[in-house]
């Protein structure tokens, strides 16, 4: 099994972080116990995640004991509230995010055998139950951090500090925005099931107004055509919501953050 280790901010991060606390106060929207109760998922999963040195596996939804503990990983109203989200939640965000990535990591690269590499592409297909919750999971998160970047770009003075802020918040954009779309990818893939589909799909619409709202026409119209190339594969219910996102996309509008460049 690799090891997971639960890292906090990269300098870049966190200097972005401290650069965003500078400038506004404290009026943020993610609840102060949001990362208190992700903190306390997160021991839980490293708990069930040692068990598999003996499990073979690691922690499942289709165990009773598992599921009490990611289903509240990736209870994300609990984890981040409501929005709207503002410049002062972009640490905790992006923190949010980097532990996510994570939970994922820790099923993609997931091997019973430690002196063995892991099968990522078995592993995609056998762990698609959790792989595709904490995927979901992670759009939402990335759909609240683009909307705090959004509100933190319209702040930047128009001087040389305001272009390092510019530029730092691009920096993240594009990073987001290849997390959405290597999900996005995920569509295409003809092993997984309806449910995972429909989730999947789900988490995209639900989301698309934001990440609309946060990317360039351009990158919408090559987001818009990832969903579009899946859509052979989707079930029915899967079908509507990518329906639904690739109307999103075709919006025209750009302002705010999708004007940024």
């Amino acid at each position: 099994m690799m090891p997971v280790h639960f890292r906090r901010f990269s300098l870049p991060i966190l200097a972005l972080a401290i650069t965003v606390i500078a400038m506004h106060p404290a009026t943020a929207t993610v609840p102060p116990g949001g990362t208190e109760y992700l903190n306390k998922a997160l021991q839980g999963f490293i708990m069930r995640l040692e068990k598999s040195k003996e499990t073979k596996l690691p922690p499942r939804l289709s165990n009773t004991e598992d599921a009490k503990v990611l289903e509240a990983l990736w209870n994300v109203p609990a984890i981040i509230g409501q929005a709207p989200y503002k410049a002062t939640d972009l640490p905790v965000l992006m923190d949010i995010m980097q532990q996510q990535a994570q939970i994922t990591t820790a099923y993609t690269q997931f091997s019973p055998d430690p002196q063995k590499q892991a099968d990522t592409k078995s592993n995609s297909i056998a762990f698609q139950d959790e792989i595709i919750r904490s995927t979901a999971a992670m759009i939402s998160f990335i759909s609240a951090t683009l909307e705090a970047a959004g509100n933190y770009a319209s702040s930047a003075p128009a001087d040389k500090n305001g272009k390092a802020q510019t530029d730092a918040i691009l920096k993240l954009r594009l990073g987001l925005q290849q997390v959405i779309n290597g999900s996005a990818l995920m569509l295409s893939n003809p092993e997984l099931n309806a449910h995972n589909q429909e989730r999947l799909a789900q988490a995209l619409a639900g989301n698309a107004s934001v990440i609309a709202a946060s990317i360039s026409l351009q990158d919408r119209t090559m987001l818009s055509n990832i969903v579009k190339g899946a859509k052979p594969v989707l079930r029915e219910t899967a079908r509507q919501s990518a329906d639904q996102f690739i109307a999103t996309m075709g919006n025209k509008d750009c302002t705010g953050l999708c004007a940024l460049h």
